[in-house]
């Protein structure tokens, strides 16, 4: 054991190196502190340098996409693999991944255009037109998207993927109008891992319409399966004010879509699109895109299409994917801008569903808020 050692000009004896016997002459004392540093930077340089250590990563995501490359799943389907491995995770991943579609009518009101009418005004626009008779019909309508399975039942999705926000009209002898639907009537959610089969029929759990996202329950986990990769706080974790480990842009990021190949229609295929973060928050460009847009969300430069709402967006944590949003609106092709809502606020819910469908918890017990404290009574 090493033994500290002071300059003589300290008197206290206990504190001092003792004069050694046989008459030597002592040497001047020096700090033992220089030697002391010098060794222990040795031992941590060997220890750096030593095979099998790395230097722990910093918290947070990468913008090194190479970590998707290397994963079970994610690798087969990277550009360069062949389309035979790309083929069997495809499909491996439309069981995580499915693809939903909603059905139903809803009431709906128009006003007929009258023949040899002017150009359209904004009291037409607004259905104000003087001396016009609007009418109300049940339409029905249709919409695809995709999801995520979080647990053996539970899928998150976004919410404009659950709630018709325009419906089509058929009127005899004119074009189809489209408009906003007054109710709807009756509605039915189901999730299919193929676009041909006849899937598992869901029921909407939960809506949050200003952040735009949704849960839903299965009701059968029948030809579902969980996604392996957990869901993350993609705003970081600690200090609100100064979180740590939170999504940066230039961050990779990637999106699980529907691969359409130039098809009009689905064919089942998924692939990867792959992009980076360009802004923390919402970046708009329009009136069209400001109107879908809210707090919850950042933007990114993935090259999606329409019908690929809902389609999970994973990035890279400590080398391995996570979960952090979902495709929530595009500008593409007319500008390489996606808004991807991010999945924090599902999170705590999400989990509550899981242990709910899973049979482990009591049933709820509602309290009214005036029953807390006898003071509020």
């Amino acid at each position: 054991m090493l033994r500290r050692c002071l300059p003589e000009s300290r008197p206290p004896a206990q504190h001092t190196c003792v004069l050694p016997q046989r008459g030597r002459i002592p040497m001047p004392q020096r700090s033992c502190w220089p030697v002391l540093g010098a060794a222990l930077l040795c031992v941590l340089r060997l220890a750096w340098t030593a095979p099998g250590y790395a230097a722990p990563e910093p918290p947070g995501f990468t913008p090194n996409c190479s970590g998707f490359a290397q994963d079970s799943l994610f690798g087969p389907l990277w550009p360069v693999t062949s389309e035979q491995k790309r083929g069997r995770r495809s499909s491996l991943l439309a069981a995580m991944v499915p693809r939903l579609t909603l059905r139903g009518k809803a009431l709906a009101t128009y006003a007929p255009r009258q023949v040899g009418q002017s150009a359209p005004t904004l009291e037409a626009v607004f259905g104000l037109t003087p001396g016009a008779q609007r009418e109300i019909v049940e339409t029905p309508f249709a919409q695809d998207a995709r999801g995520v399975m979080l647990s053996p039942q539970v899928l998150a999705t976004v919410a404009h993927a659950l709630t018709p926000d325009i419906v089509e009209v058929a009127v005899a002898q004119q074009a189809n109008v489209q408009t906003v639907p007054l109710r709807v009537t009756s509605m039915t959610l189901v999730a299919r891992t193929m676009p041909d089969e006849e899937g598992v029929s869901a029921q909407v759990a939960h809506v949050n319409t200003p952040y735009d996202l949704a849960l839903a329950q299965a009701d059968s986990p029948q030809s579902l399966q969980p996604l392996p990769y957990a869901a993350v706080l993609s705003y970081g974790t600690g200090d609100p004010e100064k979180p740590t480990g939170g999504l940066q842009a230039g961050d990779c990021v990637v999106a699980l879509v529907t691969a359409w190949h130039g098809k009009a229609h689905d064919t089942g295929e998924d692939h990867l699109v792959i992009g980076k973060v360009l802004a923390k928050v919402p970046v708009a460009t329009n009136y069209l895109t400001q109107t879908k847009l809210n707090v919850n969300m950042f933007t990114a430069d993935l090259a999606v299409q329409p019908g690929d709402s809902g389609s999970p967006v994973f990035a890279l944590q400590g080398g391995k994917p996570v979960l952090i949003g979902l495709v929530s609106a595009t500008m593409y092709p007319t500008a390489t801008f996606t808004y991807v809502a991010r999945i924090d606020p599902l999170l705590a819910l999400a989990e509550a569903l899981r242990v709910a469908t899973s049979g482990q918890s009591k049933s709820l017990l509602v309290r009214s808020p005036a029953a807390t404290s006898p003071e509020q009574r």
